[in-house]
């Protein structure tokens, strides 16, 4: 729900979207319905994950020489 409100207001999230200024935002449910009907059960987010990866270390963006672990604990806001 956050993400789809910053997306009414943030032009930022608007422009990395593809919506336009006037462009309707699609109900928060949305998201959700479509991560359950056509994306659960397959690797479309690991390969997207490992895609921007792979292109960040080609840029010189990343290397492996150093790996850092984050065990921050944060709450989740779930409803």
């Amino acid at each position: 729900r956050q993400t789809i409100e910053e997306l009414k207001t943030n032009m930022a999230y608007r422009w990395f979207l593809g919506y336009g200024f006037y462009d309707k935002v699609p109900h928060f449910s949305t998201f959700g319905k479509n991560y359950e009907r056509r994306f659960k059960d397959t690797d479309l987010f690991e390969q997207i994950f490992y895609r921007i990866l792979k292109t960040a270390a080609e840029k010189k963006l990343i290397s492996a020489e150093h790996i850092f672990i984050d065990s921050t604990h944060v709450k989740a806001s779930a409803n």
